[in-house]
């Protein structure tokens, strides 16, 4: 059997503000260019489900860019959301947005974790979140894709791909967390990033006040 891996941009269940891509393992590779994806497109959020529903059989990992959890504190940020709303994230653009920001997309997103459940996937496991605008800002793409630009047509399907490629990455070790009870966020492996973001990443984490972030854990420095 073929195995798949499954990556959601998910918006809200009125809008074509979601995507998903299905990527296809051939000969152990997800690649090259032309053999990428099996399905992307965008669509409706209440279409979620639906649509994944068709490959869950084959597919192996989901990674989806959305809560899949909710954090107990202000505007229910988890704590690695609090760690990524720092200085040097926000500056560029690419910390997670909080739950309580996207009310919407966010019950739309623990709806289909529960779907999903049901269907045997398991949080942190084979079910994991990830976030796209984290993911594009650290990928070092022409080392893992052999290319500086990956083959979509939108925006929304740009990050159901690089979801989907975090889903690939996990099945193969290559992926760390960051986070805690509340939630755990999934990226590739440091080595996959780009030089000046590993350095970046590794300051914000040694200059995190410790006492706020003592149970915020992680493996990203792990090899």
């Amino acid at each position: 059997m073929k195995e798949l891996f499954g990556g959601i941009d998910l918006g809200v269940e009125k809008k074509k503000t979601s995507a998903i891509c299905i990527l296809e393992e051939k000969d152990k590779k997800v690649f090259p260019l032309e053999s990428w994806c099996q399905k992307c497109e965008d669509i409706f959020g209440k279409e979620i489900f639906k649509k994944i529903n068709l490959y869950l059989n084959e597919i192996k990992i989901i990674a989806i860019d959305s809560p899949l959890t909710k954090g107990r504190g202000k505007g229910r940020m988890r704590l690695f959301e609090k760690f990524f709303s720092r200085k040097i994230f926000k500056e560029a653009k690419i910390n997670p947005v909080p739950p309580a920001f996207i009310p919407q997309v966010s019950n739309l997103s623990l709806k289909l974790r529960k779907k999903l459940e049901k269907r045997g996937f398991i949080l942190d496991i084979n079910l994991i979140e990830t976030s796209s605008r984290l993911v594009d800002a650290f990928l070092n793409y022409s080392n893992l894709l052999g290319t500086t630009k990956v083959p979509c047509k939108t925006k929304n399907q740009k990050s159901a791909f690089l979801s989907a490629l975090v889903a690939y990455l996990h099945s193969t070790f290559q992926t760390r967390y960051i986070g805690y009870k509340d939630g755990f966020l999934f990226l590739p492996k440091m080595s996959l990033w780009k030089k000046d973001w590993r350095k970046k990443f590794y300051l914000a984490w040694k200059e995190r006040p410790r006492l706020k972030y003592r149970y915020l854990i992680t493996n990203i420095f792990a090899k």
